[in-house]
């Protein structure tokens, strides 16, 4: 299962590379707020939402250009950061994942383009501080993989670009019970539920593309390119 999104990129990759007008490969890097659920605490019956702190991300893209349309498969190495804001003190929660985003593209004036697409993730680590294995709880537990969709807006100024985009998750993280630490050095709240929500992020992106292959290169190739013989 994990191995057919990165099939599926390869396969569009290699199936658009003759009708590309062109080709880059550059590395991206930024920075990430992420929204989670709240944690509804059964001792005092309070929710306490997840403050948001902030994340950082960096992979390689490999992008295929044509005349207003581009495809563009990532892979990122992505990090979360939140916390809950309990009583006696915050609880830390974070994650670390792999993220691979197909991405389509179209320009609406350059430099600006929209895109969209699936972004298909693989996770690596996700903890909570506090949390403890008891009777009343089997501790804290997360999917090993999920799905997303990402929209947004690139400014691309050739060599060096910036992108916005959210990116809200398709697979539900379902609730759980948890039982926290209360007593000596604990979080002020015992027995609760994480609640179930949909992940979703806000991201802002700086690209370097100092790799590009095609365009008026392209154009200008020896004599003895396909293009220039019509007639056989």
């Amino acid at each position: 299962m994990t191995k057919n999104p990165i099939l599926i990129v390869l396969f569009l990759c290699s199936f658009s590379f003759n009708f590309a007008q062109t080709l880059g490969i550059g590395l991206k890097g930024g920075v990430n707020y992420n929204n989670i659920g709240d944690f509804y605490s059964l001792d005092d019956k309070e929710y306490y939402s997840a403050e948001n702190e902030i994340g950082t991300q960096f992979g390689i893209f490999f992008s295929v250009n044509f005349e207003k349309f581009f495809i563009r498969p990532e892979v990122n190495y992505v990090s979360f950061k939140n916390s809950y804001p309990f009583p006696t003190k915050s609880a830390k929660w974070t994650a670390q994942q792999i993220d691979v985003p197909l991405l389509f593209g179209y320009k609406i004036y350059k430099p600006v383009y929209i895109f969209a697409g699936p972004v298909f993730s693989f996770i690596s680590d996700m903890n909570l501080e506090g949390w403890q294995v008891t009777p009343y709880s089997d501790g804290f537990t997360y999917k090993t993989s999920s799905t997303s969709i990402s929209v947004g807006i690139l400014l691309d100024f050739g060599i060096v670009g910036v992108d916005f985009r959210y990116q809200y998750g398709l697979t539900t993280v379902e609730s759980q019970r948890l039982d926290m630490i209360k007593t000596y050095n604990g979080y002020g709240v015992n027995l609760g539920d994480l609640t179930e929500y949909n992940p979703s992020q806000l991201m802002i992106g700086i690209q370097i593309k100092p790799f590009t292959l095609g365009g008026d290169k392209r154009e200008k190739g020896s004599g003895s390119g396909w293009r220039n013989h019509k007639n056989l």
